[in-house]
């Protein structure tokens, strides 16, 4: 047990505390959902774990609730790994500690998107004081990294009017959100021997801000993959041996490295780096921290040389960042984000996520992708596709939480997003859903920056506790 286990209001601090101690990354949430469906069952309630990994509890109407409408809860269980350093986490907890009014994570993603939605959903589903209508919590699994959870979700499950999406932020009530997709880019490696009497170095650019592919894609924070591309075609001998970067395709990448041999001396490399920073700086004011580090390095033998030139132009000329705005929502309307490269033994391999507000323009720029590396000789994979969430800004369910809101002077806006969430599969497997996403204070995701505010985490247990009452009570 960590610090914040003892944070108010207690059960969500305890249940957010558990989740930090059991390592649970998209694709290994396992022994984190055991954990969470233990502790429902302990609580008397009934609990399913379905054959993709998710788990459904359901609490029945406290006695005078059997009237009240169902309430379903929903959150995801999974996280996105994002480490200032090398960490394990496949099996290695996450350690979060308190900084003044927050709570962090020492040098790793926090996990509070989702976990704090998940710690609340479990705080109230098990709270036996907490009386309300029929109560269903739903808990997701690898919402991170393709939303196969909410894709494979029996319809069955989502019986109900109403959903609290508890992946959302202070800012007010998100009612809409972006589809998107994932993509794959594999390159066959060609390989040569090295030249003779060269030089190999390590090239590692950091210090980028990194961030949410959807919600940051517009402030323009750079790219370390694209950046390194760059760097690299202005070395004119420079012959590749690996290529590296990002550290999941819905992260903005903040860090790539790259081992080149050149017949340039070390004073010359850092010389070209120092330049390549100044431009990158002057073009991109959010890459003020970034850097260009080199060290002496090893290798046996290099990408073949139009191999190299095909991928990196192909990175180079890619689509990428905004594509389109919405004017009337005020936010990004589709975008690319180049997310990963990685060198094996016999592929390199990119990959990119596109996202829109309309699916339609989403399909468009992942086919306009698709023909651009195949120009290039890459063999193009479609991955998941989920879909968007039509906004419904007349909602009962909406202007109970616009009133219970404003009764505690909190913002009580709402907003769509350039962003994925899982309630673009639940609308479609039931289009009458009355769906908000709401959440305490919760910044930086996906970053080893990531930090979530200590008293928005009380004031939104009372704030839910309060608007699922009132739903009920209608």
């Amino acid at each position: 047990m960590s610090e914040i286990a003892n944070l108010q209001p207690i059960q969500v601090w305890k249940f957010f505390d558990l989740i930090c101690s059991i390592p649970h990354i998209s694709k290994h949430e396992a022994a984190l959902a055991a954990a969470l469906a233990d502790a429902a069952s302990a609580a008397g309630l009934t609990v399913e774990c379905d054959p993709i990994g998710n788990v459904i509890i359901r609490r029945e109407a406290s006695p005078g609730w059997e009237n009240a409408p169902q309430i379903i809860l929903q959150a995801h269980m999974d996280m996105v790994p994002a480490s200032e350093k090398e960490f394990d986490f496949i099996s290695t907890p996450i350690t979060p500690y308190i900084d003044g009014e927050w709570v962090k994570a020492r040098g790793t993603t926090l996990g509070a998107d989702d976990g704090i939605g998940v710690a609340h959903a479990m705080a109230i589903v098990t709270d036996p004081e907490f009386e309300c209508g029929k109560l269903t919590v739903i808990l997701t699994v690898d919402e991170e990294n393709g939303m196969s959870g909410a894709a494979n979700l029996a319809p069955a499950a989502l019986q109900g009017k109403y959903m609290l999406n508890l992946d959302g932020s202070d800012r007010g009530f998100c009612i809409g959100c972006a589809g998107g997709a994932r993509q794959e880019f594999s390159f066959s490696a060609r390989w040569d021997e090295l030249p003779e009497n060269m030089p190999l170095y390590q090239i590692t650019i950091d210090g980028l801000p990194g961030g949410h592919s959807g919600l940051c894609i517009h402030e323009n924070r750079g790219n370390a993959i694209k950046f390194m591309a760059e760097f690299i075609s202005q070395i004119p001998d420079a012959r590749i041996i690996s290529f590296n970067g990002g550290t999941a395709d819905n992260a903005i990448p903040y860090q790539s490295a790259a081992i080149i041999a050149t017949a340039n001396l070390p004073e010359v490399m850092q010389s070209l780096a120092d330049a390549f920073i100044m431009t990158v700086k002057s073009d991109t004011p959010a890459a003020g921290n970034m850097v260009v580090k080199l060290a002496p390095a090893s290798g046996s033998r290099c990408w073949d040389k139009a191999l190299q030139d095909d991928i990196i132009n192909a990175i180079i000329l890619a689509p990428n960042e905004v594509i389109d705005f919405d004017d009337d929502l005020g936010i990004v309307k589709t975008s690319s984000n180049l997310a990963m490269i990685d060198t094996f033994e016999d592929h390199i391999l990119i990959r990119s996520s596109q996202r829109s507000l309309v699916d339609a323009d989403r399909d468009d720029i992942c086919a306009a992708l698709k023909t651009h590396f195949e120009l290039f000789n890459a063999v193009s994979t479609l991955g998941s596709v989920y879909p968007a969430t039509p906004p419904k800004s007349d909602a009962l369910l909406l202007k109970t939480a616009i009133q219970c809101a404003s009764m505690h002077g909190k913002s009580a806006k709402p907003y769509a997003i350039h962003a994925g969430l899982e309630t673009g599969w639940f609308s479609m497997k039931n289009p009458d859903l009355e769906i908000i996403s709401c959440g305490p204070d919760h910044h930086d995701y996906h970053t080893p920056n990531e930090k979530l505010n200590i008293p928005s985490v009380g004031e939104f247990d009372h704030f839910l506790r309060e608007l699922i009452r009132k739903i009920s009570e209608k």
